[in-house]
């Protein structure tokens, strides 16, 4: 099972965009947060299924804050990360994680791309499409599950001429608000 793994968009939808065509066939697409309805956009009309949660920017949106997934003998929790500090560490994400009983934790928040296992438990953040905060630029994951096993892998949105691109989203969110 393949698992596209996006985070923290920010309505870069254009951008996240090109990140699913470099994904290639996934079959689900989780996004952890900030912004909940880009998942949404993004899955409309595409043969994978999607699993999203809020996050500190998705104001007065109804969604989930968590989400728990069995896939392939594996347990994920897919959550935004900010009710869980995870500016400051990943203590309170790991409480939640054994309390839970799984063995990933699928996470953003902090706009940096993050894989490193801890006390058994895969911590994974694919980084941010919309607002990347390191100097690599935007990110995105895919987690392949195999028989309980889990490879985990971030990588960096190959963009197209950037000034095509802004003009693009410019052109998007003018369509978008008529």
């Amino acid at each position: 099972m393949r698992l596209g793994i996006l985070s923290d968009t920010h309505r870069k939808l254009l951008l996240a965009d090109v990140a699913l065509e470099q994904m290639g066939e996934i079959d689900y697409l989780l996004h952890a947060g900030d912004h909940f309805e880009d998942a949404m956009e993004l899955a409309t009309g595409r043969s994978f299924s999607c699993k999203a949660v809020v996050g500190n920017c998705d104001f007065f949106v109804a969604g989930p804050e968590e989400e728990i997934l069995e896939l392939e003998g594996v347990r994920l929790l897919l959550t935004h990360g900010h009710r869980y500090q995870v500016k400051s560490g990943y203590q309170g994400l790991l409480t939640r994680a054994r309390a839970l009983e799984v063995q990933a934790v699928i996470f953003g928040h902090t706009h940096r791309p993050q894989m490193e296992k801890e006390e058994g438990i895969l911590l994974f953040n694919p980084g941010s499409i919309g607002a990347p905060r390191d100097n690599g630029g935007a990110t995105f994951g895919v987690l392949e599950i195999n028989r309980g096993i889990i490879r985990a892998h971030i990588y960096p949105v190959k963009r197209a001429n950037p000034d095509l691109l802004l003009a693009r989203e410019k052109s998007q969110i003018f369509d978008r608000n008529r």
